[in-house]
């Protein structure tokens, strides 16, 4: 889940979800210019629209941050559900689509590289053990899942400052962007044209929340809203 402070309305968190999110990310890559030749196009735009996948269960009922008394985000939610959601959602396509879940396996690693410590070990070792297995189904080698994986992290990157309003500056793989008030500018511009994109989301007040149910009931009161987004050179 995704949560932003949104003082544009009465200070309230604006929710996203992360498969929202990542929905978001295909739209943006799949008007992606350099992209319309790819020889692997359908898996790279499955792959960014599904690489989130293992929220899906998680996002339909945001976990009670304790310490905050607010729902969990992305970023903080504990460990032990963390690497559930991952092992669901790195596992849950790779059956039917072999190579995109390589790039989410891909994608999983990376977000996880900097953990250590033995709570992580038997994670680290599942995530190692099914790339290489996809890997060797797949026979892709390391160069090309690198450079179609790179399409993946900037579209999640960009997509991620859309969703939390981040302000500042940002840039990876040569592309440079900033958000401003619902404005998305990329350089260079790799869309065809200026275009609006609308993301799902929510808002619940700015408050402590005391626990599961009293997050669950704001959320059961909020109405699913659309957030504007227009990116443009």
């Amino acid at each position: 889940m995704i949560v932003a402070e949104d003082s544009s309305h009465s200070l309230q968190y604006r929710l996203i979800t992360q498969p929202d999110h990542a929905r978001f990310a295909a739209e943006l890559l799949s008007l992606w210019r350099p992209l319309a030749d790819h020889p692997r196009r359908d898996e790279l735009l499955f792959a960014a629209r599904e690489h989130d996948n293992g929220w899906r269960e998680t996002d339909a009922a945001p976990y009670w941050d304790a310490q905050r008394r607010r729902p969990h985000d992305f970023i903080s939610l504990p460990r032990g559900e963390r690497i559930e959601l991952w092992q669901r959602g790195t596992a849950r396509f790779a059956g039917e689509h072999p190579y995109a879940s390589l790039l989410i396996a891909r994608h999983a690693i990376r977000l996880h590289q900097e953990r250590s410590g033995e709570e992580w070990q038997a994670f680290r070792e599942y995530l190692d053990e099914l790339y290489r297995g996809l890997a060797e189904e797949t026979d892709a080698s390391e160069e090309q899942v690198e450079a179609d994986y790179r399409w993946i992290d900037l579209t999640d990157l960009i997509s991620l400052a859309a969703c939390n309003g981040w302000s500042e500056p940002f840039g990876r793989y040569g592309f440079k962007g900033q958000v401003r008030e619902g404005t998305l500018s990329l350089a260079p511009f790799p869309l065809a044209g200026s275009t609006a994109f609308r993301i799902p989301c929510r808002r619940i007040p700015v408050r402590a929340y005391r626990g599961d149910a009293d997050l669950g009931g704001g959320l059961a009161a909020a109405g699913w809203e659309q957030l504007p987004v227009r990116v443009l050179p």
